[in-house]
């Protein structure tokens, strides 16, 4: 249930990829991810706070039957941070010895969560639409 530290927010990626996340127990796997070679926030793996942004962003797959999909999870964000392309994966710390533990592209109003941990989030639907 979202929360304090936790967010729905959405994920775009090919028929493979969603195919992928769904049927693997471990999900997302950030290490794999921003395989379209942008990381304006940083490595991990994006999500978009609204659907309109991943639909019409291109980041939607088509299916064998030409629908677009979107995977809308339940991500849990924690305390992020700005992200920035130079955190290489490794956040900064937020105080010795705690990490931030993911990166927006702004703190007063996300749009953008990008997480560095496969554990971080749950594929809960599967969005198909035309």
């Amino acid at each position: 249930e979202p929360g304090t530290h936790t967010c729905w927010a959405f994920h775009g990626a090919s028929a493979e990829a969603v195919e992928s996340v769904v049927l693997d127990p471990a999900g997302f796997q950030p290490c794999m991810a921003g395989s379209r070679g942008a990381s304006p926030w940083g490595p991990g793996t994006y999500f978009a706070r609204d659907a309109r942004y991943v639909a019409e962003g291109g980041f939607c797959g088509l299916a064998a039957d030409g629908s677009k999909q979107m995977l809308m999870c339940l991500v849990a964000i924690g305390v992020p941070c700005l992200g920035d392309p130079k955190h290489n994966g490794v956040l900064p710390f937020r105080q010795k010895p705690h990490r931030y533990n993911s990166s927006v592209d702004s703190l007063a109003d996300p749009e953008i969560y990008v997480l560095q941990h496969a554990g971080a989030s749950l594929p809960a639907y599967l969005v198909s639409f035309r």
